[in-house]
């Protein structure tokens, strides 16, 4: 199936006589909940909705792994430095990343202890980085340089070390590039 297939028919369930061809938008906000609400698959619309759930279906069929929706994607990278990195780790990221992400690291996550290692993009300086890290962040192109990494030899040298990698894939979308089949780890 080939991509833009993939793009219009990702999240859908199978095809069912008599049944819509996708479930509308969801507004609801709280749901009916009676008894223990941990067995309702629905509680309170912040923490999850139906359209989430088919919007990270979808994507996650679309990118060839699990996805999980953000309020933004500041909030993803957040997540994930969040996620991987505590006080005394090193994070090796692009010295031309989203300069949001930068300043992530080199503010709230600096201020814990972690140690953030950049280097450019392009070549083998990333790579060359990577001695004592637990985090390897890439974006390739790079935001806003444009310069390309790669990406295959970059997991492979990663992994050998124990080295986590993530890629902010906002720039060429699952339509230019899959990190995860790729190897990278997010």
């Amino acid at each position: 199936m080939g991509i833009g297939t993939k793009v219009i028919r990702a999240g859908l369930p199978p095809a069912e006589q008599g049944k819509p061809i996708s479930q509308g938008v969801c507004f609801a906000a709280p749901y009916r909940a009676s008894g223990e609400p941990s067995s309702s698959p629905y509680t309170y619309g912040r923490y999850h909705n139906p359209t989430w759930t088919q919007f990270e279906q979808a994507l996650g069929e679309l990118e060839g792994g699990v996805a999980l929706s953000f309020a933004s994607g500041m909030a993803a990278v957040a997540a994930v430095f969040g996620v991987t990195l505590r006080p005394g780790d090193v994070i090796v990221m692009p010295s031309d990343s989203y300069y949001t992400a930068r300043l992530l690291a080199d503010g709230f996550f600096a201020e814990i202890g972690v140690q953030a290692q950049k280097a450019p993009a392009a070549g083998r300086e990333l790579a060359r980085n990577l001695d004592g890290a637990k985090l390897l962040w890439l974006e390739s192109p790079s935001n806003p340089g444009l310069d390309v990494c790669d990406i295959v030899a970059l997991v492979e040298e990663a992994h050998k070390r124990g080295i986590l990698v993530a890629v902010d894939n906002t720039t060429p979308t699952v339509l230019g590039q899959s990190p995860l089949l790729l190897g990278t780890d997010f």
